[in-house]
């Protein structure tokens, strides 16, 4: 080990003129320092990059939601009869992977959710719920306790963003 310092300061000093390393060392000297690395290639390196592009995929997908619901408008009513038990749809779609959204479904008086053959007496269901890249189709069992309009509520909280639209249903006799 006491010869480090000499070892060390030998590393200053060009290899001898002859050989393969004294070639290489020639050229990577010429060549000069790598250009950086292309912005794309370096994202596993940007720490902060993540929450932005969750942030950016939690507003997607609201946004699809918004979308996909809002088409039908307000005059767009499903029909449920009134003797039957219908299984009721919600579509949430998101661009990429979102590891934990609050779904929240709200019933008003009218309406039931239903599960094996009995009525149950909530008004509302909540839960968490990952949403994977593409539609994500959420079935609820409702029945229609008496002719009518209703406004089914469905409700998305993704980090700070909630996102609420009313599905509308009319149940008829039948």
């Amino acid at each position: 080990m006491s010869d480090l310092p000499a070892r060390l300061r030998s590393l200053r000093e060009d290899p001898s003129d002859g050989g393969f390393e004294a070639a290489l060392h020639r050229r990577l000297a010429e060549a000069g320092a790598p250009l950086p690395l292309p912005f794309w290639r370096r994202l596993p390196e940007i720490r902060l990059l993540w929450p932005s592009l969750a942030g950016a995929a939690a507003v997607a997908a609201v946004l699809a939601f918004v979308l996909l619901r809002g088409s039908q408008g307000p005059s767009a009513f499903t029909r449920l009869p009134a003797t039957k038990v219908a299984v009721v749809r919600v579509n949430l779609s998101a661009e990429v992977e979102v590891a934990d959204a609050q779904i929240r479904v709200e019933l008003p008086e009218g309406l039931a959710f239903w599960s094996d053959g009995e009525e149950l007496n909530q008004r509302h269901f909540e839960w968490p719920q990952a949403l994977h890249p593409g539609d994500n189709e959420i079935p609820i069992a409702v029945r229609g306790l008496k002719p009518g309009r209703y406004r089914m509520t469905v409700s998305a909280l993704i980090g700070s963003e909630r996102v609420q639209e009313e599905v509308f249903l009319q149940v008829v006799d039948g």
